[in-house]
C-alpha cells in the first residue's frame, strides 16, 4: 500500500511540475505544446491524441496521424465531456473546447491547468481572421 501510494504521489508531483514548466515557457514567448485530444470532422466522430502547438503567433496541431487543423477556426463554445466519452476515452476532469471551421465542428478536449493556453491561442486565431 505504501509504494503505491509513494508511486501516485511521485507521478502527482511530476505531472503538476510539467504543468508549471509549460505555463513559465508560454509567459516567456515560447511555443509550447499543450496535450489534447481533437475530434476532427474527417475522422467520423473519433478522438485524435495529440499536442495543440501554442505560441505568440503559432496555433498548430502535432499528432502522428497527419491531421492538421482547419483554416478559420473559431470557439463557439465550452462543455464537460459526456459519460459516454467518460466512459471510453477521456479524463471526467477535462473541458471540451466546441469550434467551428470552414470544415465542419471540430472538439479539443484540454485539461482545466492548460485550458487558458488553447483559449488564448483560439482568441488570437479569431481575431486575426477577423483582421484578414
Amino acid at each position: 500500500m505504501v509504494c503505491v501510494l509513494a508511486g501516485g504521489a511521485t507521478t502527482a508531483w511530476l505531472m503538476h511540475r510539467k504543468v508549471r514548466h509549460r505555463a513559465a515557457s508560454a509567459a516567456r514567448g515560447e511555443v509550447i505544446g499543450v496535450p489534447c485530444l481533437l475530434r476532427h470532422p474527417a475522422h467520423e466522430g473519433r478522438w485524435l491524441r495529440g499536442r495543440m502547438l501554442v505560441g505568440p503567433s503559432t496555433m498548430a496541431w502535432e499528432s502522428r496521424t497527419g491531421v492538421t487543423l482547419p483554416a478559420g477556426l473559431r470557439q463557439t463554445g465550452l462543455r464537460s465531456p459526456s459519460r459516454r466519452e467518460r466512459v471510453r476515452r477521456m479524463n471526467a476532469r477535462c473541458t471540451i473546447v466546441e469550434c467551428a471551421s470552414s470544415q465542419g465542428a471540430v472538439e479539443i478536449a484540454v485539461m482545466p491547468r492548460e485550458l487558458g493556453h488553447v483559449l488564448l491561442a483560439l482568441d488570437r486565431n479569431t481575431a486575426e481572421a477577423d483582421e484578414g
